[in-house]
Parts: C-alpha cells; structure tokens; sequence
C-alpha cells in the first residue's frame, strides 16, 4: 500500500502533462484559425467592395439611358406645343431624324396617342379612315369615359402595326402611368406590362415612357386644369432585354456566370422572402452554368432606381465558379502552416511524456489497492438484489454476481464460452446482440429489453442496462445490470389492451352513430316527400285549406330541423376523431371553399355582407374537421348580423410562441360576457326563433375538435361592436 501511495503523484503529475499537451495544441488550433479567419475576412471585403462598385457602375448607366430616353420624349412633346398641327408625314421624318435603332436599343417604337371624349370617337375613326386607312378602328371596343388611340407610330411597319389605333387608357397599367404624367406635367415610366408588337417567340417583358401633351392657350397651373387641357401623349415602348442590353454588353462581369443581374417594377425589399417575386420581374440577365438552384450566392446586392414616381429594384448576385472564383490561397497557406505546427509541437511533447504515462498507468494497475477494489466490487455486487456483470474489451463476460448465476443455473466459465445465445429467446436475439456490439464500438450506454431463460425453463422479461468503463481515459470494457421486469411488463401489456379495447368500443360507438343516424334520417326524408305530395295536391284544389297547408308547412320545417339535429348530433360524437391524415393545411384554401357553400353564398349574397381576409398561417390539421370548424363560425356570423349594420367580417391569424392562433371577427349582434360560455354546450342558443336553422350543437362541436386536437376556442368582444372567436391550435 505504502508502495501505491508513492505512486499516485506520478500519475498526477502525467494527467496534467496530457492536459499540457492538449492545451497546446488547442491554442495552436486556434490561433492558426484566427489569422486564417482574418485573412478570409480581408479577401471577402475586398471582393465585396469591388462587387458593389460595378453594381453601382450598371446602375449609373440606366439611369442615364433613362434620362435620355427622357429628354426624347420631351423634345416631341416640344414639337407638338410648337406647331400648330404636326402632319402624319411631319412625325415620320422627326422619327427618323432621330435614329432610335442606331443610337438607342430596346426603344420598340416612337409615337403619340391622342384624347379622344365619347362624342368625338366616330368623327376621329372618319377622319383617320379618309387618310388612307379604311380598317383602322379604336381597339379594344366598347363604351369609355375616354379614349386614347394611337395615331402617330413610328417605324409604321412590322409588328407595330398592331399598336395603331389602340387605346392605351383602357389598360389600368399605362392608365396609372397616363394618369401621373398628365397630373404632374412630367413624364413617367408605366409598371410591367407585356407589349401588343410581341411575337409568340424571343417574348419579352415591356415598359412604357409618357410625356404628357396640352392644349395651346390653356391654363395647366392645377392638375383639374391639366386634366382638362390634356391632348394626348407622346410615348414610347420598351423591351427591357434590349433596353439593358447595350449597357451590360460594356459590364464584362454580367452573364459571365458569377455576376447575374434581376430587375424588378417596385422597391422590392427581403427580395427572396417575397410572396410572388416573379410578378414584378422586368428583365433577369442570361441563366449560366451557375444558378440560384445549385448554388446560393456569394454576395447579394440590391440597389434601387428612382425614376419620378417609379422605382426600378436591381438585384445583384455574385455566384463562384471557375471563372470568377475566388483566391483564398493565401487562406489555405496560413490554415496548413499553423496546422502542422500546432501538430509538431503536440506531438513532441507527447513523445517526451509518453513512457512517463505508461510506466504511471502499468505500475498503477498492478497495486494491490486494484486488487482489493475488485474484491469490494465483487462483495457489494453478489450483494445487490440485481443481476450484475462486467465485461472487457474482447466483448465477453469477465464476471458475474452470485443472483445471476443463480437465475441462470450457469457457471461463469460456461457464460464465457456461449455467452447468452442459448438462454435469450429467439426472438430477441438478434436485436439485442445488434444493440450490444452497436454501443460496445461506438463506447456509448445502452438499454436492451429481452426474454431470458431462468434455471426453471420459464423465460422471463429482463431489463438489460451497461455503461463503458475507462481508466485514465482507457477504455477497459463494461459494466451492466439486469432487472426482472416480467411483471412490469405484463401490467403495460395489460394496459395496451385495455386502449385498444377502447378504441374499439370508440370506433363501435360512432359506427353504431352513423348506422342510427342513417335510420333517423330516412323517416325523415320520407316525411318530407309525402308532406310535398299533399302540398301540391292541396294547391291544385280549387279552394285550397289554408289551415292545411300551413300545418304541412310546420310539419316540413320540424322535420328538416329534426334532420339537421341528427346531423349535428352525428358530426359532435366524430368530431374528437380525424377523418383524413394529419397534415400542415392551407386555411386560405379551406376559406376558399368554405365561401363558395350554397347556402353561405346565398347568406353573403342577402346580407351584402364583406368577407375580408388577412395573414393566414397555415396549420396542421385534418382538413374535414378545419372545414367544419370555419363553416360553423362563419354561418353564424352572417345569421347573427346585426339589423342596423352591413355584416363584416375579417378573419387572420398569427404564430405565437407554441402554436397558431386564429381570429374571426364580425359586427354583429354580439354575445353578452355571462353567456360566453354558456353557447358552448350542447342544444344552448341565446336566440330561438322559428326562422333559424340553428340547433344549438355548432359552437359545441367546434369546441368538441378544438379540445379534441390540444386546442382552445373562447370568444371575446370585438372593439366595434360584435364578437371575436378565437382559436388557438397549440403545437
């Protein structure tokens, strides 16, 4: 023992020579980590600066084509208040004299557009008809406050022909763009819209420039004076693909394959958050071997273009490939250099310590203070009321206590050549070995459950548990116990069958549900025939009873009520049970068809009532029972209207911290705080009138598949007046 003792500081002193020599090469780890990281970092910057500078270069020269493609519409704006009247021919020889294919791409044509009123149109096609167009006619046809056909277009050839005489004011698009250049007497730039000149082939997204024309002589101070001054408008369409063209030709980076441009109509934030980004998309740079599918980007840009009242956003993407990828050597020199020298050094200093250790380990084992903790070991283990056992390296059993040898009627040598293949049950063999040697390579705990044979013939359910067992940090082997667990087992197996025992009576009972409610539904139905047939006969009499048929009418509206509650009453008792997959449903879809239901169209339709619908998150749900649950509240929304008010009713929902909630709101007749949840229970209504539908079960089945899913639904006073439902869907 003396001998031991003066032994353990040795191996104290070897465990913080190990420490030593993993602290070392932890700070040599991260310091080379650190001056690689800061040398990346460096070559980021730079390759981002360098970035932005050519996004910042493309964006100056489309604001400068822009500006030109400006001052041309401003200078046939000039010819026309500079003239009395500019002839057909006039326009032509100014169109050409200004070169728009040589001197600016992407301008599909040059023309002017003409205010025409109502009364004016068929004098204006007479007089364009006598110039030498006897087909022409203002397109599309129609009655229009307005219109403003195309009268001047240049070139007057090709697919431009199908532009003349067509009224630009009756597409709401170039009508806004119309509208603001005509109100603020400047030109403007229309949204996205698609050009008439397109082929079915190389179709391209359009734009559309308006300079704003007056009437000589008259007053333009007030936009109400502009708008009755305007004349027309000199315009001109663009294809974007061509307008951008000449520019990104001069950009060498763009369609390269690491630099991919998108223009999008709008200042378009969070670009690809977006909803429907491709709707407002003007122009994207041509696709490479490098796109946003197989790669994300390396850097991202976005950029806005003001133009007056519009604003272009440019999106801006560098993507990495063999062309434009780039240089991290430097990176890679600092990464492997540091790294090998923080190996060097860890090594050298594990071959100066590592027979210290060895020695400290070897004459540590061979103490007698190991010895007489294994007999402790072996004294406390055949002690335990549980089988125990340990095992080294080599996967086999080294020892087992007293119980186990017990159980078993083996010896520990017999356990040492067969081990537990011949005493576990077939059926659990395999998987339990499987689970054994799994955590056994890997050095994690395990927990296996197995049949094992006892001394008498009887298996019995154990419970098999083993930890790795280290020293030094040594991996020696394991040590386990085993637990009977045959009674435990048997109580759960008990307890599954008494469950399923349980669903089958649930399952009986809502089949028993449906049978019942298919047999009350028939006589039902029957009644309501005959109760028709008398009906017509009674009106075919010549004097027919009154009385009579008033008392059929009562008896046809009993039973559909009766009809209804046998529904009601079959939809409660299945509502706590889904009836399709769950899945994660779309609620806008399921408002959608819950709005397009006969009898709700009918509701919405009477009432003129307004359905607004906001932010719908979706939710995971079956979606015959989500159906259900919005049918009910909005059915009773609109049948609870309020007399004096026009329903409205606006429905949005939003995440919470563990789950969804939903909200829908109306300005109806409201429900007082005291009977809030008294409308919960089954055959409760607040209002019993003969000419409701109601049977008082709506609000409790929705409760009833609320509850049903770990959910809630309460109601709450809207701020307005009327009721708010709310429903909370908790994860």
């Amino acid at each position: 023992m003396e001998e031991l003792k003066s032994k353990m500081p040795a191996i104290n002193v070897s465990k913080w020579r190990v420490f030593l020599m993993g602290l070392v090469l932890l700070l040599g780890m991260i310091l080379t980590g650190f001056i690689s990281y800061q040398f990346k970092q460096d070559i980021d910057f730079r390759e981002r600066q360098s970035f932005e500078s050519r996004c910042e270069e493309i964006k100056l020269k489309i604001k400068a084509r822009l500006m030109t493609h400006k001052q041309m519409l401003l200078s046939g704006a000039a010819m026309f208040n500079a003239s009395e009247e500019v002839r057909r021919d006039e326009w032509k020889m100014y169109v050409e004299r200004l070169s728009l294919n040589r001197e600016l791409d992407g301008v599909q044509a040059f023309g002017f557009s003409l205010w025409i009123k109502p009364e004016q149109l068929a004098e204006h096609e007479k007089n364009i008809r006598q110039e030498g167009f006897p087909d022409y006619q203002v397109k599309p046809e129609g009655k229009r406050n307005a219109y403003t056909p195309i009268v001047y277009i240049e070139p007057f050839e090709a697919s431009n022909l199908r532009a003349f005489g067509y009224d630009m004011y009756s597409e709401p698009i170039r009508r806004t763009a119309m509208n603001w250049a005509m109100d603020n007497q400047t030109v403007s730039l229309s949204g996205k819209v698609t050009l008439l000149q397109e082929e079915s082939t190389d179709i391209q997204t359009g734009t559309f420039m308006y300079a704003p024309v007056y009437q000589k002589n008259k007053p333009i101070e007030t936009v109400e004076q502009r708008r009755k001054a305007i004349f027309g408008w000199v315009y001109s369409p663009f294809r974007m693909t061509d307008l951008l063209h000449h520019i990104l030709l001069n950009s060498h980076d763009v369609n390269v394959g690491h630099l991919h441009l998108q223009v999008y109509d709008g200042m378009t934030k969070h670009l690809h958050n977006s909803a429907h980004p491709l709707e407002s998309l003007l122009y994207e740079s041509e696709e490479s071997t490098i796109t946003h599918d197989q790669f994300n980007p390396l850097f991202s840009y976005d950029m806005y273009v003001e133009f007056y009242d519009t604003t272009w956003t440019l999106h801006f993407d560098r993507f990495v490939d063999d062309e434009g990828a780039i240089d991290y050597s430097k990176v890679w020199l600092a990464l492997s250099t540091g790294t090998l020298f923080s190996l060097l050094a860890f090594f050298l200093l594990r071959a100066f310590f590592s027979m210290q250790i060895i020695d400290a380990r070897i004459a540590y084992k061979l103490t007698s203070q190991w010895r007489e903790s294994e007999y402790r070991f072996e004294l406390l283990a055949n002690s335990a009321p549980v089988m125990i056992w340990t095992s080294g390296t080599d996967k086999r059993f080294n020892y087992v206590n007293k119980m186990w040898l017990d159980f078993t009627g083996r010896t520990l040598k017999q356990l040492q050549e067969n081990g537990l293949a011949d005493d576990i049950h077939p059926e659990d063999l395999q998987e339990s070995v499987h689970i054994y040697r799994d955590a056994f390579e890997v050095h994690q705990p395990f927990r296996v459950e197995y049949r094992l044979k006892r001394n008498d013939g009887e298996y019995r359910w154990i419970l098999d548990t083993g930890v790795p067992r280290f020293v030094d940090g040594v991996f020696i082997g394991y040590v386990g116990s085993c637990l009977d667990i045959t009674e435990h087992y048997e109580s759960e197996l008990a307890l599954k069958m008494s469950e399923k025992n349980l669903a089958m009576s649930n399952a009986d009972l809502l089949q028993f549900t449906h049978v019942a409610a298919h047999h009350l539904q028939e006589p039902t139905r029957r009644i309501m025939i005959f109760v028709q047939r008398l009906q017509d006969v009674i009106a075919q009499m010549p004097e027919p009873n009154e009385d009579v048929l008033s008392a059929l009418n009562f008896i046809r509206e009993s039973t559909l009520r009766q009809r209804a509650l046998v529904r009601d009453i079959q939809l409660y008792l299945a509502a706590s049970q889904p009836r399709m997959p769950m899945e994660n449903v779309n609620v806008g879809t399921i408002l959608t068809k819950v709005l397009d239901i006969t009898a709700i169209a009918r509701l919405i339709e009477t009432t003129h009532a307004q359905i607004e619908l906001g932010e719908l998150p979706s939710v995971l749900m079956d979606r015959p029972r989500l159906y259900d649950i919005f049918n009910v509240l909005i059915s009773n929304a609109l049948s609870y209207h309020h007399p004096d008010r026009i329903p409205h009713i606006y429905i949005y929902g939003e995440h919470k911290k563990r789950g969804v909630r939903y909200y829908i709101e109306d300005n109806g007749i409201g429900i007082p705080f005291e009977y809030r949840e008294q409308v919960f229970l089954v055959f409760e209504r607040l209002q019993v009138n003969d000419d409701q539908d109601s049977t008082g079960v709506d609000l409790a089945i929705v409760r009833r598949i609320m509850e049903s899913c770990n959910g809630a639904v309460s109601l709450c006073e809207t701020k307005y007046g009327g009721t708010t439902v709310i429903l909370d869907f908790r994860e």
